[in-house]
């Protein structure tokens, strides 16, 4: 039970502390893949830490029922008073109660980010499916990309079988060929890199754990990152100058177009070149942030606190059950 019960306070500090120290420590985009891997790192401890909570004070309850009081010692002595029917059977079975309906919430929200993983799956598939209807016969584009008619531009990749890259007719005539291949290059970082997996998973969190700001805001920012991390592909392979001009001409309207018409809006299931950011990515793709050790080595403490986490919980199970760290 001492264990539960740091789990517990870890969780909630992570919960609270966690976004506001990685916002801080990623805002500026100085170590992108790194920032992406600090913001997974700790909702994936948070939610691992609540879940093992839970089903180790559901497992104490059971197992020790009726000689529980041998059991919680130490820093939840109170606890134990409880738990073992010192205050009344009543109070015992709450605590049973509590934790089972702890555990059906759990239950609960899994199936739900299942299902919205699921439909978000279904939708993609199904826009797939219908731009390839509306590409037609369409000679390819650059880069084996499906061009669209519209009069909105847009660049954008759905993850598929096989992915595919999609590009509108106005962006089509408004790109030149290297600022062609720079978004064609941008977005096959996001499927080479999988991002759509990592979004697929940090929105159903977000969805699913709305009132909670880590969840919420790590998609946020995560999703942002991942964008930096697709210009930074692009850039090395075409220059930065390229994939800015390239982001402009996406995202200004053209003079030559009457009434002008600005850019496409990106599909859910969807990553696109012009889609999130571009504002602040055209700035850092201008001014690089400082790339000195200091951001790095703030993620890399940030990400070793977090480790640091499930180290003294195995430290916990192997030490005498009065200690609670």
């Amino acid at each position: 039970m001492n264990i539960a019960v740091c789990l517990l306070v870890y969780a909630v500090s992570l919960t609270v502390l966690g976004p506001g120290l990685l916002s801080r420590a990623t805002c500026n985009g100085a170590a992108p893949r790194l920032g992406v891997c600090a913001w997974l790192a700790v909702m994936a401890t948070v939610v691992a830490a609540w879940v093992g909570a839970l089903a180790l004070f559901f497992y104490q309850i059971v197992v020790s029922w009726g000689q529980i009081g041998s059991v919680l010692t130490g820093c939840v002595a109170g606890l134990g008073l409880i738990a073992r029917g010192g205050y009344g059977d009543l109070l015992q079975v709450t605590f049973v109660v509590l934790a089972v309906m702890g555990s059906v919430a759990v239950l609960v929200l899994a199936a739900r980010a299942v299902n919205i993983l699921h439909r978000a799956h279904r939708g993609g598939a199904d826009h797939v499916r219908a731009v390839r209807i509306a590409a037609g016969d369409t000679a390819p584009g650059p880069g084996g990309a499906l061009v669209i008619d519209s009069d909105r531009r847009g660049v954008y990749c759905l993850a598929g079988r096989p992915h595919i890259i999609v590009m509108t007719r106005a962006a089509l005539d408004v790109l030149d060929d290297a600022q062609q291949a720079a978004v064609i290059s941008h977005e096959r970082a996001h499927l080479i890199g999988h991002h759509h997996l990592v979004l697929a998973l940090t929105g159903a969190l977000s969805k699913v754990l709305s009132r909670v700001r880590l969840f919420t805001a790590g998609a946020a920012e995560v999703a942002r990152l991942l964008e930096m991390c697709a210009d930074d592909a692009a850039a090395r392979r075409h220059s930065a100058g390229t994939v800015v001009d390239a982001l402009l001409a996406l995202i200004l309207p053209s003079p030559t177009s009457s009434p002008p018409h600005g850019p496409l809006a990106t599909p859910v299931a969807a990553l696109g070149a012009a889609g999130l950011a571009v504002t602040q990515r055209i700035e850092r793709l201008l001014f690089p942030p400082d790339q000195s050790s200091a951001a790095r080595t703030g993620l890399a403490l940030v990400m070793g606190a977090v480790l640091l986490g499930p180290a003294l919980t195995a430290g916990l199970m192997i030490a005498p059950p009065a200690l609670c760290l």
